[in-house]
C-alpha cells in the first residue's frame, strides 16, 4: 500500500486518506461489498484517481469490491445520497471533504474524510506567516480578529483556532474582523451577508488578500429589500412553497411555520417537493415562491428564475411589513 501511495502523492493535492478508506472498507468483512465514492466537484478528478488506486490495491489482495463514483452535484454536507442509493444495498459511503452535520444523520454506513489540502513546508510556512502578519496588524490597531475556514484547512489552522463553516451555517468566534481562509467567494459571501460587514479573504493557493466590501453587501441588501417591497406593492395572491427533500435542507419545521403564516394572512399556497431545485421546474401559476431549502439558492441564484423567490426569513420580512433584513441560515431547530 505504501507504495501505491508514493506513486500517487505527485498528482493529489489533498490528503485523501487511502489507508483509512481501505482499512474501512475490509472492516465491512463483507464479500463484494458495494462502496460509493462521493465528492464535491473540485475533488471528483482526485477521487477518480483514488478509486483506481483502491480498486488496484484489493485487485493485488484478490478481493472483490464494487465500488460507484456520485457522478450528480454534490452541493455540500447537506447533500446526503442515502435515499439515492439505498435500492442498490450499499454497505459503504465514501464522503470527501465535508464533515458530519449534526442535524443529518446518515442511514448508510458513511464515513466522513475531510480532504485537507496538502502543502509543502515553505508553502505551510508562507501562509501562516501571512496569517499571522495580519493578525498582528489589526491587534496593533485595536482590534480582535476571528478566523473562519472550510475544512479543507482545519488541520492546518489548528493554531488559529479557526470557526469552521459547515453547509449554510456561518457561526463564527467574536471579532471585530473577520478573516476567512480558503478559496472563492461562497463562504465569505455568506458570512458577509449575515454579519453585514466587510470579511477579508486569504486564499492559500494564490497566497493573497480580498475582501468583500461594505459597499457590496449594502448593494445585495438593497436588491433583496428591493424584492420585498415589489410583494408589498403587488401582493401575492398564491404562492408556491418549495421544500427540498434533501436530509440536509429539508428543514420541515420552517416549511410548516410558513404554511401556517399564508394561512394566517388568507394566501393561497402550492406546496411543492422537490430534490434539486432549479429554475426549469418551477413553471406554476403562482405569484412568487418560498425557498425552504439551501438559502443560497435565493441569494446567489434569484436572477436565474422567471418568478420572484424568497427565503422564509425575507417573506416574513414582507408579512411584518419589515425593511430589517434578517439572513436566512439553516439552524439545527429547522428539522
Amino acid at each position: 500500500l505504501s507504495i501505491l501511495l508514493n506513486i500517487f502523492c505527485v498528482i493529489v493535492m489533498f490528503d485523501l486518506e487511502t489507508e483509512r478508506v481501505i482499512k474501512e472498507i475490509e472492516n465491512l468483512n463483507k464479500n463484494n461489498p458495494k462502496v460509493v465514492f462521493q465528492a464535491p466537484e473540485g475533488l471528483k478528478l482526485s477521487v477518480e484517481r483514488e478509486i483506481e488506486k483502491i480498486k488496484q490495491y484489493f485487485k493485488q489482495k484478490n478481493i472483490d469490491v464494487e465500488i460507484y463514483l456520485w457522478g450528480n452535484t454534490c452541493f455540500g454536507a447537506c447533500d446526503l445520497i442515502d435515499s439515492h442509493v439505498k435500492n442498490l444495498n450499499v454497505d459503504l459511503i465514501i464522503r470527501y471533504g465535508h464533515e458530519k452535520l449534526s442535524y443529518a444523520e446518515p442511514e448508510i454506513k458513511t464515513l466522513f474524510i475531510p480532504a485537507y489540502h496538502i502543502f509543502d513546508k515553505d508553502e505551510e510556512e508562507k501562509i501562516l506567516n501571512d496569517i499571522k502578519n495580519f493578525i498582528e496588524k489589526h491587534e496593533n490597531d485595536g482590534k480582535k480578529v476571528a478566523i473562519a475556514t472550510t475544512i479543507q484547512y482545519k488541520k492546518l489552522l489548528k493554531d488559529f483556532n479557526p470557526s469552521i463553516i459547515l453547509g449554510c451555517r456561518g457561526a463564527i468566534k467574536e471579532g471585530d474582523v473577520i478573516l476567512f481562509v480558503g478559496t472563492g467567494r461562497f463562504h465569505p459571501l455568506m458570512l458577509a451577508y449575515k454579519y453585514q460587514k466587510e470579511v477579508f479573504i486569504y486564499n492559500p493557493i494564490s497566497k493573497c488578500f480580498d475582501k468583500i466590501s461594505k459597499e457590496e453587501i449594502d448593494k445585495f441588501i438593497k436588491k433583496r429589500i428591493s424584492a420585498i417591497s415589489k410583494l408589498m406593492l403587488n401582493r401575492p395572491k398564491k404562492v408556491g412553497v418549495v421544500l427540498s427533500t434533501k436530509k440536509g435542507q429539508c428543514r420541515k419545521k420552517v416549511f410548516d411555520e410558513i404554511i401556517n403564516l399564508l394561512k394566517e394572512n388568507n394566501i393561497n399556497y402550492l406546496p411543492i417537493l422537490v430534490d434539486n431545485i432549479s429554475p426549469d421546474i418551477l413553471f406554476y401559476d403562482v405569484d412568487c415562491y418560498i425557498i425552504v431549502a439551501c438559502p443560497r439558492i435565493v441569494l446567489d441564484d434569484y436572477i436565474l428564475y422567471k418568478k420572484p423567490i424568497y427565503t422564509p426569513e425575507e417573506f416574513k420580512l414582507f408579512l411584518k411589513n419589515s425593511f430589517k433584513y434578517k439572513f436566512d441560515e439553516i439552524r439545527e431547530d429547522d428539522f
